[in-house]
């Protein structure tokens, strides 16, 4: 093509126009970016996203949360960045919660008062409840924000003196892993000594009988009774071969002990202590979140509900169909025995629910209506489950959390799960972190001079 004064000025008039367009849409980007935010987060466990669990809490959120840090500004700090990414998790997803941060520096008086003790340190605030947080990760802020979420203090009291699993205990058989993460939810955890006491505290949302060993004197079994009686909720873990001498309760609420053992022929199978059950849920309020995972329950026994007026009576736990009772010895092989044991599924866990109505009263100056509250109770075969041993063991955490919160009246969070923990680093063989540094710090250079000598050249041909 033949250069002359007029395809010069063509030229330069293209190049003029493409900058001219160039910069136009790069202006109509800025405006677009300014009006919409999108974020694509490919980490292998959305680590840069709020998990399902945080989701859930940030749903139920009704009233604004105003949030606190008292972090430096230091040009060299980056805790303020830190805070400031985590809660835009949680900003991404509603516009109830805002941030504010003050330099700790330059309010000393106000440190003091709040016993602020850490560069970051935040206080979150909903509907004149606050919570300090040292934690500045999403599993803080999400059990923090559940927390306070509750509508009023849910205080579970274990009972102790018999036996029982203790419920701040280190023991493999104890249940302080369980108490810990309850607490961290907003429960109240205390102890119950019914020796000490001629009722349970009227403030109590759930009792806990969980596996005693040795027999409650009869005052203490009337305690218990009363206290089932009048409507508090109650969770009761029974054991195989454990005296517990609570008879007389067992008999109120229907409840036989089926003799035997539950075996499960599956887990046998695949070398696993054959008294391991793999439980198997019903349809529930309970267990409607945790279908999707699978529990374990050490020496399990059948349990057995007649039905009686007023009370609704749903099985929600039970065996594996290859499963039996076996009544006879857990001693060497063990094969089930038509003319003996009885053929699963067993059912081991029961939730009951009944109306518990208070009458309308009349005084001179006003009448109190009638009120009408939900009495809820969990019976399962086993205790274990929810012990130290076997807490990490695939959905037992949730399913123990999911118990409580129904029993405790917390509906809204039944269906939050456990947390957890999101990815923290790449994992790459040695190989592999070789490769990706030859393409990136070799290769990629010398492709892009290569190709910016051979346009030149070109260029300078013409």
């Amino acid at each position: 093509m033949e250069i002359n004064k007029k395809t010069r000025n063509q030229l330069r008039f293209q190049s003029v126009g493409f900058v001219v367009l160039i910069l136009i849409i790069t202006v109509l980007l800025i405006q677009v970016s300014r009006q919409y935010n999108i974020d694509f987060d490919w980490t292998a466990t959305g680590r840069h996203t709020l998990n399902e669990a945080s989701m859930k809490v940030v749903e139920k959120i009704e009233a604004p949360v105003k949030i606190t840090s008292y972090a430096t500004g230091d040009a060299l700090s980056d805790v303020r960045n830190e805070i400031r990414d985590l809660i835009n998790r949680y900003q991404k997803i509603t516009d109830k919660i805002e941030i504010e941060f003050i330099d700790p520096r330059l309010a000393p008086d106000k440190i003091r008062e709040l016993g602020i003790r850490f560069n970051g340190e935040m206080i979150i605030e909903y509907q004149g409840r606050s919570e300090n947080l040292q934690d500045f990760t999403e599993k803080g802020v999400t059990n923090t924000l559940q927390r306070l979420l509750r509508n009023s203090d849910r205080h579970i009291l274990f009972v102790t003196g018999h036996g029982e699993r203790n419920p701040i205990g280190q023991a493999n058989h104890d249940l302080s892993i369980l108490t810990e993460n309850l607490s961290n939810k907003g429960f109240n955890i205390a102890p119950l000594d019914l020796s000490k006491t001629l009722s349970v505290p009227a403030n109590t949302s759930v009792l806990v009988i969980a596996s005693p060993r040795v027999d409650y004197l009869p005052g203490e079994i009337k305690v218990v009774k009363d206290y089932v009686a009048n409507g508090g909720n109650l969770l009761w873990l029974i054991e195989p071969e454990k005296s517990d001498q609570l008879a007389a309760l067992a008999d109120f609420l229907k409840i036989t002990r089926r003799k035997g053992t539950v075996v499960d022929l599956d887990m046998s199978l695949l070398g696993n202590d054959p008294t391991l059950v793999l439980g198997q849920y019903q349809e529930h309020a309970i267990t409607e979140n945790v279908q999707s995972i699978q529990t374990l329950f050490p020496k399990v026994i059948g349990l057995e509900i007649a039905a009686q007026e007023g009370w609704s009576i749903d099985p929600i736990l039970q065996s594996m169909p290859r499963s039996w009772l076996e009544t006879g010895k857990m001693e060497g092989t063990i094969k089930y025995d038509p003319s003996q044991d009885k053929p699963g599924p067993i059912v081991f866990g029961y939730a009951i629910t009944r109306s518990i109505g208070n009458k309308p009263s009349k005084t001179k100056d006003q009448a109190t209506p009638a009120t009408e509250k939900k009495q809820r109770i969990v019976i399962i075969g086993d205790g274990d489950f929810i012990s130290n041993t076997y807490l990490g063991t695939q959905g037992n955490m949730a399913l123990g959390e999911s118990i409580f919160n129904w029993l405790a009246h917390d509906d809204n969070f039944i269906d939050i799960p456990a947390a957890l923990a999101p990815d923290s680093k790449i994992s790459a063989e040695p190989y592999q972190l070789i490769i990706i540094a030859i393409l990136i710090m070799i290769l990629l250079p010398i492709l892009l001079i290569g190709s910016g000598i051979i346009i030149w050249l070109k260029r300078r041909k013409k």
